[in-house]
């Protein structure tokens, strides 16, 4: 073998040790490896996001954030509340479906909170979300239009952010 293609191997070597080595630095630091608190920080702090963008530390996080989230929505303060309920939504976390029921079912929530966790319950169980729909569609409000929509069947309701999109950090 010759001395140069010695050094390409290795450069390539080199290179995809790199590669590799950055991958699993970002895992741990902004990735699906990263601490779930960690994660719920960054989506609390919400730099250099835009509003598409705002739920991409959770959803990098998947599954393991679910708990941390499903805690804090329950505080009616908390940051991003909307966002934290689109992303329960979104990844379709059957384990929700209890929190965003009692938000739901809160005459005391802000009615645009109550329609988040509709239509977030819609992404998780369309079924289910209609049957609780059909009590709210007659109001006047932003619940009473999104109730109607789950109990038309619509598509598209609530948030839908893929790891994929969250990965690339797309925007629309």
């Amino acid at each position: 073998m010759s001395v140069r293609r010695l050094l390409f191997k290795l450069s390539l070597a080199s290179v995809m040790a790199a590669s590799i080595a950055t991958a699993l630095l970002w895992a741990v630091v902004q990735g699906p490896l990263r601490d779930p608190q960690a994660a719920l920080d960054d989506f609390y702090a919400g730099r250099d996001r835009a509003e598409d963008q705002l739920i991409d530390p959770l959803v990098l996080n998947g599954r393991r954030v679910v708990p941390l989230v499903m805690s804090a929505v329950t505080d009616r303060n908390m940051p991003n509340r909307r966002y934290a309920i689109g992303f329960l939504g979104s990844g379709r976390y059957r384990e929700a479906v209890p929190v965003l029921e009692r938000i739901l079912a809160d005459d005391a929530e802000i009615h645009y909170f109550r329609a988040d966790a509709l239509e977030a319950l819609s992404q998780i169980d369309a079924p289910r979300a209609r049957q609780l729909a059909a009590a709210h569609r007659s109001r006047a409000d932003y619940l009473g239009e999104s109730a109607r929509a789950v109990v038309a069947g619509a598509r598209g309701l609530g948030v839908d952010r893929s790891f994929l999109q969250a990965l690339l950090h797309a925007h629309d």
